[in-house]
This record gives C-alpha cells, structure tokens and sequence, in this order.
C-alpha cells in the first residue's frame, strides 16, 4: 500500500500536518473519487479489472490516519499518490521496482541473499520517490526451501507483503497445488492441514493478475487482469499474463479445468480495453516468460540471444503485441537482462531476489504518456542493515522448523552440484537417480532396472562447508535440492519407448541442461551433429555394459510423478502407448525428496561419480 504522507515528513510532527492538511487530502480524494468512482469500478467488470480507489474505503481509511505508524505500517491508499514530487520539466516521475522467481528463498544461503536485505533496498527507493510501485513477474512460492514450504507459503507471502508489493503475475509454480490453494494465498484462510497457532492466514496485501487463465466451467478469469493505479491522476495500467504452457510445467492435476490463453492475443486485448474504455497511455505486462541473456554474466545486458528458442518466444510476444506497452516485466528463466525490443524495455531479475530491476518512467504531464524510460538491474546484497520487521518474521519461522531442518542425515565429501558437463550429465543428477533406483529396485516399488530424474527439478546444490574435506548433509539441505515432493512411479517400456523419450530431450543442440539424469549402471552416446530424432544409436544404450535388448518389451524405469506425466504426453504424442500399456504401472507412496534423505542415512560418506554415463560425440 502507498504512503499518503511523505517518508521525508518527520514523526514528531505527524500529527499536526495530519490535522493541518485534513481538508485539502479531503479535497483530494474526491477528485481522485471522480477519477475512479466505485460506478466506474463496477461498470469495468470484476472479472476484467482491480482498481483501490474506492472512494468509500478512501474515507474510512483516512479517518485512521492518525494511528498509522508512518514507517512501519499499511497507510492509506493502495494506488492513489499525493505528495509525490513532480520532476523540474513539470513532468511525472514514477519508479517501478521488479523482481521474479523469488521461490520463498527467505533466508541468506551460498545462492541466495535473503529477504531481510531485500526489503532493506525496496524500502529505500521507495523513501526515495514516493511514486513508487512494487512488482513482480510470479513465482514467489513454490520450489521452495523448507522454512517456506513446511508453512505452506505463507512465510514468502507475509514477507513480501511486508515489503508492500502491489501486482503479480501467476507463476507457473504459483499452481503447484492447484487453484484453490493459490486462492487461499491470495485472500486468506487456513490450510486444509490446520491454522499455524491460533491465528488464521489473511492472506496477499498484493494483488495477483491474470489475463489469460480461465475457469472452464464458470468460462471467467480466475483472478482480474489487470489493475489501474494512478498518480497525479494519471493511470498507469498493469496486466497480468501467465505461461501460456503451464500445464506443460505443473501437475496436470494442478490445472485440471484451466484453459491457458495465448499469451500475445491476450494481451493485445487488454491493452484495446485500457486504452479505448478507461483512457491509459501507460501500460506494463508483468508476464512470466522470458528469453536468456546473450551473456549470462551481465546483468544488463541490452540483447537477449535470439538463437535460444525460449528467447525467441518472448521476442515474438513483444513484437507482435500493441506499441503502447511502455515495459514488459518478465520471468521464468531466471536471467538478467535489461533489453529493447519495438520501442518497450523488457527487464528479467535473475531470480530469488539476488536482483531488483529498478525501472524509471518519465510520464509528460500535458499528454499523459511515457516520454522517456530506462531500466537498470542492481545486486542485492548484504553489506545494508537488516530490515527488522521481515528479518523478524524469518527468524520465528526458521525457529519453527529448525527441528527439522537442521536434522543431520549424512555427509559428503565433495560438491554435489547440477551443472552439468559438456553430455549433459552432473554430479547431483548422478546421485538423485541412483536415489530413486536404490529404493525402487526391489520388488514391492516395481523392480525398476533404471532410474531418470529431470534436471529441471534440481533447485539447488550440496556443497561442501569453506574448506572443510567433508560436510554433514541436513534434512534441510536435501529439500532445497528437491522441494517438490513428488510421488516415484515404475514404468514399463520397451526400447523403442526409452529411445524416444532420450530424444526428445535433445531437441535442440543448446539443451544439454535439459538433459535426464540417468542412474548407475545405464549409459548413453548422443550425436550433436546427427538430426533431431536420431541423435542415439539405439545399439549405443547400455544396462550394466550390456547393450540394451531390443526384444525385450519390460524394462522398468523410475522417474517422478511430474516427469512420468510429461513421458506419457510424450509417448502419446508419438503413438507410442496407450491407456492399455499404462497397466504396469507402479505408483509407490514414496516421495522424491524423502528417498535422497534415506538414502544419505543408509550411506557412507558420499563422492561425486566421475560423469560418464553420457556421452556426445560430434
């Protein structure tokens, strides 16, 4: 929420500019009223459109003035700006400030900064320039650690909520539990699991925005598109777009009755309707998709590299949407890129708030329109105090679940890590998959001859302490690595079923960090330079140095649940099984991350495997 008051304005004399200037915010707020009149509000549809500027909680929040705490606490208005200073030239000055796949990272880490820091510089720009917004491209929850997931979230969402985020996108991983769970995120409410303490979770002080995800049974959008904030009673509107190939990325059970539309018709659409039916000018789609920088180690980098082809999707949203888009705050891939594209500036954070992209917009006061923009990405860093009030909500949660967190399961005695080489393999692939073939080789979880684990499902490293030769592993460490708890399930397939899933995972030759883990004992060589579906010599694929048997039709492979949904689209899309073939399917009750956790316990000190179990050639 906005401060009515200016940061500048010292406590001490709060109180008597707050009686002093009683009548002229009144005047105001009934200029801003005719602005945006609760009529207004409910002519533009609620399913269509969010706006705070309701006259009546006007009123009623600005009768508690006087017992707001100016530093700490909600003030009046969500998106109404008085005291907001206008540039030299007569012109507007307005701050966005933007980051994306936060995944509840709230605590410092080797990876990560911490939100307690985080906070600390959101919180200083804003006392910079009171027009300022607060943004994000989605995915603040899920693939979280485990201060964050054992509470289900809300750790994360009381946290950025204390640093007075306004808008979101819908991440794909906001829907890893499904649509009513995110539901429950956004307006409050106790999980089906119970309330922490004797308190009920209240829920977002953000807004989640969502042009183009539609109930298919009610045909509505599930949250409101976009949302209209004003300052100096100029609009500036926000739209919300989601991955349009969510249900590729998430449970297929967390999308059932989910339709995902395209993402550029979506928001040419809404630019249409805020433009012709509410006047803005100003438009920014926070969108969670994204491309990659042409050099990774820039934080503003001008180009993205247009020969990934997830760069060249977000290219072809840009350029193929309305001009009138001024910045496209994006997500997803987790870079850092500052670009433009058409005439739009298109940001990226890197991810887990390592990173703030600080976004200025110069907005003519005669036109109403942007005139001028830039954007910069800044490091977040640790050498800033603390904020007290969300280092003071990390710290009760970490206590909480310390218990469980700090628990030692086994150690390790070099750096387990998901890079992969030059084939595509890494060292903590190595260790999961034979994780997985260790607990499903018996008979009773499906006598699995292999194991497959999806890279993409690796969220961190295990390293080794400073310069210590080993470290202990907790059960906290192993979560993070793993944090999405899913089920193992046993396939039956033959060869021609295992060759086409190794293909497909080499669509392109820049993926080898999409490539599948592969257990002990099973083995590969892939051609760089072969065309794309005969990149494996089926005759290369070996079990335990035995080319695999071509005529035999039940090998039993282990994968997780999300991967096993992703191979069965695949094989179907291929022609390659059916619902009959499904029958020898093994579900077992164990949990991906669980089964690394025992499998440390039940070994000794561990060492990375050498990586060479696949293999390319050119």
């Amino acid at each position: 929420m906005k401060k009515v008051l200016c940061d500048k304005a010292s406590r001490k004399h709060t109180y008597i500019m707050v009686l002093s200037i009683t009548m002229v915010v009144f005047l105001i707020l009934v200029n801003i009223a005719s602005v945006a009149s609760s009529e207004d509000i409910k002519n533009s549809g609620s399913n269509n459109a969010f706006n705070f500027n309701k006259f009546d909680k006007a009123i009623s929040a600005y009768d508690k003035a006087i017992e707001i705490n100016l530093q700490n606490s909600p003030t009046l208005y969500n998106h109404a700006f008085f005291c907001s200073p206008i540039n030299k030239t007569g012109n507007i000055s307005v701050h966005i400030l933007a980051i994306n796949d936060f995944h509840g990272h709230l605590e410092p880490s080797n990876d990560t900064v911490g939100a307690e820091y985080l906070a600390t510089y959101i919180k200083r720009f804003k006392s910079e320039n009171p027009n300022t917004i607060v943004v994000s491209a989605g995915d603040n929850i899920g693939a979280s650690p485990l201060i964050s997931a054992h509470f289900h979230d809300e750790p994360t969402i009381k946290a950025l909520s204390m640093m007075g985020f306004d808008f979101s996108a819908v991440g794909n991983h906001e829907l890893d539990k499904g649509l009513d769970e995110l539901m429950r995120i956004q307006y409050g409410g106790c999980h089906p699991d119970g309330c922490l303490g004797n308190s009920s979770f209240e829920g977002a002080h953000f807004q989640y925005l969502a042009a183009n995800i539609v109930n298919n049974s009610t045909n509505d959008l599930v949250f409101p598109a976009y949302a209209v904030t004003y300052v100096h009673g100029v609009p500036i509107g926000f739209i919300g777009i989601a991955l349009e190939s969510t249900p590729m990325t998430v449970s297929k059970f967390a999308v059932k009755g989910l339709k995902f539309l395209n993402e550029t018709e979506t928001i040419n659409k809404y630019v249409k309707e805020l433009k012709d039916n509410k006047g803005v000018k100003n438009i920014v789609v926070l969108i969670h998709n994204g491309g990659y920088s042409q050099d990774r180690k820039s934080l503003n980098n001008t180009l993205l590299d247009h020969n990934s082809s997830k760069s060249m999707h977000i290219s072809d949203v840009v350029n193929n949407t309305d001009r009138s888009v001024a910045v496209f705050i994006t997500g997803h891939t987790h870079q850092a890129y500052n670009a433009l594209i058409n005439g739009s500036l298109v940001t990226q954070a890197d991810a887990q708030g390592k990173v703030l992209t600080d976004i200025d917009l110069v907005i003519s006061n005669e036109t109403h329109a942007v005139i001028e923009k830039k954007a910069r990405n800044i490091i977040v860093s640790r050498d800033v105090p603390k904020d007290s009030g969300v280092a003071g909500l990390v710290m009760r949660y970490k206590s909480l679940v310390a218990p469980i967190a700090d628990k030692v399961i086994g150690s390790i005695k070099g750096n387990f890590t998901a890079e992969t080489n030059e084939a595509g393999e890494s060292t903590l692939g190595d260790l999961i998959a034979d994780a997985q073939l260790y607990y499903t080789h018996n008979l009773s979880y499906g006598c699995a001859d292999v194991a497959f684990t999806d890279p993409e499902g690796i969220r961190s490293d295990l390293n080794l302490s400073g310069s210590e030769r080993q470290s202990n592993v907790t059960y906290g460490q192993v979560f993070s690595v793993q944090p999405f708890g899913n089920k193992l399930v046993t396939m039956t397939l033959n060869v021609t079923q295992i060759k086409d899933l190794l293909e497909n995972q080499l669509h392109y030759s820049d993926n080898k960090s999409s490539t599948l883990q592969v257990s002990k004992g099973f083995g590969y060589t892939w051609n760089k330079s072969a065309p794309v579906g005969n990149r494996i010599n089926i005759s290369g694929i070996m079990i335990n140095g035995t080319s695999i048997d071509p005529n035999n039709p039940s090998y039993h492979v282990t994968m997780d649940s999300f991967m096993a949904e992703k191979a069965i689209s695949i094989l179907e899309a291929d022609n390659m099984i059916n619902e009959s073939s499904l029958d020898g399917m093994n579900v077992t009750a164990l949990d991906d991350v669980n089964v690394t956790a025992n499998y440390f316990s039940h070994s000794k000190a561990m060492n990375p495997e050498p990586g060479n179990r696949i293999a390319v050639v050119e």
